[in-house]
């Protein structure tokens, strides 16, 4: 099996078809101020940069500096509305899909204010959240509640 692998990649690199997976999670950018990316667009976010988070949709993409960070909020919701009745119909038979976003509220160095929001899988998008954290501590992160109000 290893050397049947092995002879896909080598294959892949002779005929120039890449075989690298995406450099870091992926997600959709459902919505925001972004310019350049269209909304719905599915890309690849960059975290090793210390300074700003990147993403890459293509040829298209923004970056975010964490220094200009002023809001960012993770939520869960469900991915299809239904009533009372179809919602405890469909909730007996299976899980209802969630979706998990991401808002990021920032200034860029114009002084501009932008937003997006970010949708990812579960895991990825804590591991956002956990990443704004540490990377821009003057942040304010929402909670449940109104213990958290976003500068002006």
């Amino acid at each position: 099996m290893k050397r049947e692998i092995a002879i896909l990649v080598m294959m892949g690199m002779l005929l120039g078809i890449p075989v690298v997976a995406l450099d870091g999670p992926e997600a959709q950018y459902p919505n925001g101020t972004a310019p350049g990316v269209k909304e719905g667009s599915t890309g690849t976010l960059d975290t090793t940069v210390a300074t700003a988070l990147e993403f890459h949709a293509g040829a298209a993409g923004f970056s975010i500096p964490y220094e200009g960070v002023k809001f960012y909020r993770y939520q869960e919701e469900k991915r299809f509305r239904l009533g009372v009745l179809p919602a405890i119909a469909v909730g007996l038979v299976k899980a209802r899909a969630e979706r998990h976003l991401v808002t990021i509220s920032w200034k860029d160095a114009a002084g501009v204010a932008e937003v997006v929001t970010l949708e990812a899988s579960k895991d990825d998008a804590l591991g956002l959240v956990a990443l704004l954290r540490v990377r821009a501590p003057k942040a304010c992160a929402a909670r449940m509640g109104p213990t958290c109000v976003p500068p002006e």
